[in-house]
């Protein structure tokens, strides 16, 4: 380009061309020129959207960083690899480096494989968050790094690694797999064991239902339950007899989950009486093999035992009924709850009861009342009553005892919405972090009911981590009755989709089930409560329309 210039500009001086002609055109083919040769200078050795990744991945704000990470991960280099893998993965926002692990997943070739090298890193964050994202790639040029991702499970020091090494060899569906996560099922972490539990599950991996039966003998009720799981899932005649066995010493939602994965492997409906199971099985398993699954069981419970549950008594709320004993409940107040319900047209006989026309936040507390005086003595729980602020009525769950439940009822009296007789007067409509007090603090809620403080994150940032096995944050209880009659509108987190990939990766560990009670049934109050139910393996029903 520089020497077609300099022939242009000498052509014209041989003539008889003006000066200022001549200056007029030489500035032009200087315009032209400077982009072709800016483009040709640099090369290999910068990008426009690396140049404004290092820009901006400093913002405070993390919609700013997550929007980096993402055009990001239109840089199939290595260079963008070594910036998502030591910016992305290691930012103090969880929504950014979720986002990094997405953008690393899909590279290919040179930059897949500097992905995969950065299982070796010194750092543990960028460790965990690749093996995240290895799990994520769908379609694979070459082998997948399944003896890389072994070693890490059997060999890492970090348990949050570990784990993450189990998930992501149960989501690339490889059944290589299957020995190491069979080893990380003896893991002395609760949270290896675990994800090694569902790794299992995932595959599929027939080999891996005899290892699952030690399990249910584990010191922690969640990993019994994992197990459990996964043998659903696997469906194997092996872990018939020892599911029995330890459902007749289980109590509560461990005796529960026991019932369902006989009926998901048996395609059998008998009661939770394991008697019944017990006679059934000594007299067809000789010959008995696995049925292929039903595309839907609709199970009826066969009259046998206490109230045909063998020792549990069920506690029931919003015709939702769990054999739980450890239960949350958790109730709306916000000031949308102080408008009547209106109840759809039906034949059942509960929402006959229902009077249209009835304040939504009567209803609440009245249904709580009786359930909570109708429940088992040996059964623990705990409320939690929520608007902009959220509140629990004690720090820790109490035996359901005369006095005990009393006290919750007259605390549960004392939770309406702001304004409300009974309720909350506030000198000021906002709280010290600028809140709107009154609205629907969804976030919050479920925040606490894992155990989790988000005061301390009210500038934007989510969460790290779920809580951890072991320490005194870990919640103490397995069920979770959550009732709201609208959308998010105040709290750390507001979006949806959000709210639920926090609640999933914090039940991955926790095996929370969250039952869902709508006072309406608006479009994102809907999105948000069917959504706890997939995740959780709850049940959702509405009461309003």
């Amino acid at each position: 380009m520089a020497e077609l210039g300099s022939q242009e500009l000498r052509a014209p001086m041989s003539s008889s061309m003006p000066m200022y002609r001549i200056i007029i055109l030489a500035a032009c083919l200087a315009l032209v020129a400077a982009p072709v040769a800016l483009a040709q200078g640099r090369g290999d050795d910068g990008d426009p959207v690396i140049d404004e990744f290092n820009k901006y991945i400093r913002s405070a704000e993390p919609a700013v960083r997550r929007d980096q990470v993402e055009r990001l991960a239109r840089v199939n280099k290595v260079e963008a690899v070594s910036l998502l893998l030591t910016k992305g993965l290691t930012d103090n926002d969880y929504s950014v480096r979720e986002k990094a692990q997405w953008a690393l997943s899909r590279m290919t070739g040179e930059a897949r494989s500097a992905v995969i090298a950065g299982l070796s890193s010194s750092k543990p964050a960028i460790r965990e968050g690749v093996c995240m994202a290895i799990g994520a790639i769908k379609i694979w040029e070459r082998r997948p790094p399944i003896a890389q991702l072994g070693a890490v499970l059997q060999k890492d020091r970090s348990e949050l690694v570990r784990a993450a090494a189990a998930e992501c060899m149960g989501l690339m569906g490889n059944t290589r797999g299957t020995p190491f996560l069979i080893e990380g099922l003896k893991d002395r972490t609760e949270r290896v064991a675990i994800a090694s539990a569902d790794g299992l599950g995932l595959l599929r991996a027939t080999a891996g239902a005899a290892a699952l039966v030690p399990l249910l003998e584990h010191r922690s009720w969640r990993a019994q339950v994992a197990a459990l799981s996964a043998m659903a899932k696997i469906r194997n005649k092996q872990t018939v007899g020892p599911i029995i066995d330890y459902m007749e010493v289980a109590a509560g939602r461990s005796q529960a989950d026991a019932h369902r994965a006989l009926k998901k492997i048996t395609t059998r409906s008998f009661s939770m009486n394991a008697a019944t199971w017990r006679e059934w099985w000594d007299r067809v398993k000789g010959e008995w093999e696995v049925p292929p699954p039903p595309k839907k069981v609709e199970v009826k419970a066969i009259p046998g035992g206490k109230d045909g549950y063998g020792r549990s008594k069920p506690t029931r709320y919003h015709r939702i009924t769990t054999y739980s004993k450890r239960i949350i409940f958790v109730i709306d107040i916000s000031n949308s709850m102080k408008t009547p319900i209106i109840v759809k047209e039906g034949k059942d006989s509960g929402r006959r009861r229902l009077a249209t026309g009835t304040a939504k936040i009567l209803l609440a507390r009245e249904e709580l009342k009786r359930t909570l005086e109708g429940m088992d003595s040996e059964t623990w729980f705990n409320v939690i009553a929520f608007e902009t602020d959220v509140r629990q009525f004690k720090k820790a769950p109490v035996r359901a005892s005369a006095g005990n439940i009393q006290g919750a009822v007259r605390w549960l009296l004392k939770q309406a919405p702001r304004g409300q007789q009974g309720g909350r007067r506030p000198s000021s409509n906002v709280d010290k972090h600028g809140w709107v007090l009154g609205k629907t603090n969804s976030y919050g809620a479920l925040a606490a009911v894992y155990g989790l403080k988000t005061a301390r994150e009210r500038r934007g940032n989510r969460g790290t981590t779920a809580p951890s096995p072991g320490t005194k944050r870990r919640p103490k209880w397995d069920t979770c009755f959550f009732l709201s009659d609208g959308r998010p509108t105040v709290g750390v987190v507001t979006e949806i989709e959000q709210i639920l990939q926090d609640v999933k990766r914090w039940n991955k560990t926790c095996k929370m089930v969250i039952h869902c009670i709508g006072m309406e049934n608006e479009q994102g109050l809907a999105a948000l409560l069917t959504g706890l139910g997939r995740i959780t393996g709850g049940k959702v029903v509405f009461l309003g329309k």
